[in-house]
């Protein structure tokens, strides 16, 4: 009579014959699996065609072409400041006043003191030409008329002086002082800027410095204004090239006009992005930096003709390398004769030469037509 098998065989044993079941489904599901089941998925897009630019994008604020920063001569009491930020004013118009009854009365005193100069220097003149007085009292009579014209000279300027008036036509673009105030010589009162004259200096990285001095003048140059929409571009006039680098931070400054500037709402003090085109080129096909895998590879899809199934379409990964010759910080030219390739723009660093691939969506300008998509076109 046999004996009885214990648990601990039966267990194991159960546990083999589980095991050699799911290694025979495994193996059996394997075989059963299709080509679609092992697609690479990919993002694809065809070359773009048209121009494309190199450039230079340099970040600078607008300026005016004469920005002047009002101030008295004299100092006192600001008894008139008639102007506000925004307004208009026109040269020799009187923008501000500094009391001017101190000054008065310091003219009426020095002209007081000229008076009786004079008269003291006619009296000198008459008796040193009879040799009634000696040279020396003659000229220190004369030296203190001088002086006393002078002070009365000085005095009247300075009466002027507490009416500030606009040096230029210009608008307002800050008001600084207050009406009532103490303000001294110096002192800012208003800030005028000529909003038809606006410019932009952008300083540009010495290793340019031969080729701007030999293009500056008539290469392309355009500035963007984040402030009012990227969509507004403004061709510039060129003014000046910098002849020196600067020690201090190896840069050279270039001055461009922004013709129309304050027309299109473009103001003083504006965050600018200035792009300069370098070099341009027509008729080109072109691809985003993102198709670049390491190694200068330049992956592209390619259909599988030894593909059994006819009913789908199935494309395989290829590449060839490409070390770019023109570009700019977002696109590459590729050589004419890849125009009618499909590069892959997103899952060629997961794949291998000659692996069938799944295209999820697509960017491009000519489409594969007769191709089922997976996926959102872009």
């Amino acid at each position: 009579m046999m004996g009885k098998i214990s648990p601990v065989k039966l267990g194991v044993f159960v546990c083999l014959i589980l095991l050699f079941v799911i290694i025979l489904l495994l193996v059996t599901q394997r075989e059963n699996l299709t080509d679609d089941d092992f697609l690479a998925p990919v993002i694809v897009i065809e070359p773009h065609h048209g121009s494309l630019e190199k450039t230079l994008r340099i970040t600078g604020h607008v300026e005016t072409g004469r920005l002047i920063t009002v101030v008295p001569r004299v100092g006192g009491t600001l008894i008139m400041l008639n102007v506000m930020a925004g307004d208009e004013v026109t040269e020799g118009q009187l923008i501000a006043q500094v009391d001017s009854v101190p000054y008065e009365l310091t003219y009426l005193q020095a002209q007081s003191a000229y008076l009786t100069a004079r008269a003291t220097y006619e009296r000198f003149r008459q008796l040193f030409q009879t040799q009634g007085v000696s040279r020396q009292s003659y000229e220190e009579v004369r030296m203190a008329f001088e002086v006393a014209r002078a002070q009365v000279e000085l005095a009247r300027l300075n009466m002027d002086y507490t009416r500030i008036r606009s040096p230029m036509n210009a608008t307002v673009l800050m008001r600084h002082g207050t009406e009532g105030g103490l303000v001294a010589a110096g002192t800012p009162l208003v800030t005028l800027g000529d909003l038809g004259d606006l410019r932009i200096k952008a300083a540009i990285p010495e290793i340019h410095y031969r080729f701007f001095a030999e293009n500056w003048e008539t290469m392309p140059v355009r500035i963007l204004v984040p402030a009012l929409g990227n969509e507004n571009s403004f061709d510039l006039k060129p003014l000046s090239l910098a002849p020196y680098v600067s020690p201090e931070n190896r840069t050279f400054l270039v001055e461009y006009q922004i013709p129309d500037g304050v027309i299109h709402g473009l103001r003083p003090g504006m965050f600018v992005n200035v792009i300069f085109t370098m070099e341009k080129r027509e008729d080109v096909y072109y691809l985003p930096f993102r198709v670049l895998a390491s190694g200068n590879h330049l992956w592209y899809v390619t259909e599988d003709l030894n593909f059994s199934n006819t009913a789908n379409q199935i494309f395989v990964s290829q590449f060839v390398e490409l070390i770019p010759e023109f570009f700019n910080n977002d696109y590459f030219q590729i050589p004419s004769e890849f125009q009618d390739r499909v590069f892959i723009l997103e899952g060629q660093h997961f794949i291998s030469p000659g692996q069938r691939v799944n295209i999820l969506s697509r960017q491009t300008n000519r489409v594969f037509e007769q191709t089922p998509q997976t996926g959102t076109s872009q």
